[in-house]
């Protein structure tokens, strides 16, 4: 490599220049490096930049990541008090409660539908920044029982710019959480605590630590 002038990198071989060597696990993108000035650029997001958000990215895992955390209280709940080991069953009536409760709430492409239409958008916006197929969202608006990936449900909260408190009460709508025992969940919980809706920019963590991206990964920009 020269002294001067820019050297591209690409391609379709997932190499990725980090400032010190290569990494890969990243495809179908360009880079480029000003070889006096170390300015790195991947679509739309800076080398320096994204090595910030994972630094930042890393304490987050680390301190929030809980393994198995689930405890026999937990269990309880989330079985909605089933007898358990000898424990008396008295779900049975909490359990008919939230049956009914649950048939009145909008389902998840009612309330996914809501939501555009209070942030403004439209829907077209919002798959296509979601990198959602069209025949996929319009299974999801039909509703007949019809409930998208978490990976999808998550993409579209995304889209959306909803805050945590809206993406839980939305993706609960499909019968998904977050979960402080899923790394995965945790990244995802990390870029949208910060505001950072970057799709391509969360699926490029996701796949860098060996999960599944959220959809079909493709460069946009969602600032």
């Amino acid at each position: 490599m020269g002294s001067t002038g820019t050297q591209p990198l690409g391609g379709t071989d997932g190499a990725v220049w980090d400032g010190a060597g290569y990494k890969n696990r990243f495809f179908y993108f360009i880079a480029q490096m000003d070889v006096n000035g170390c300015v790195c650029r991947i679509g739309d997001v800076s080398m320096s930049k994204r090595d910030d958000l994972t630094r930042e990215l890393d304490v987050y895992i680390r301190r929030h990541l809980h393994r198995d955390s689930m405890s026999f209280g937990s269990i309880f709940d989330v079985l909605g008090g089933a007898s358990m080991a000898g424990t008396p069953n008295m779900g049975g009536a909490k359990w008919a409660l939230d049956f009914l409760l649950k048939k009145m709430e909008l389902s998840f492409g009612e309330k996914l539908m809501e939501l555009i239409e209070e942030k403004g958008r439209t829907p077209a916006d919002v798959y296509n920044k979601a990198g959602v197929t069209r025949s996929t969202f319009s299974k999801i608006k039909a509703g007949n029982d019809y409930n998208p990936t978490k990976e999808t449900a998550l993409a579209l909260a995304i889209a959306l710019h909803l805050d945590l408190d809206e993406t839980a009460d939305l993706i609960k709508r499909a019968g998904y959480s977050l979960s402080h025992s899923s790394e995965s969940d945790l990244i995802v919980e990390f870029f949208i605590g910060r505001g950072v809706y970057n799709i391509d920019e969360i699926n490029y963590q996701l796949d860098f630590r060996g999960h599944k991206t959220l959809t079909n990964w493709r460069k946009s920009k969602d600032e």
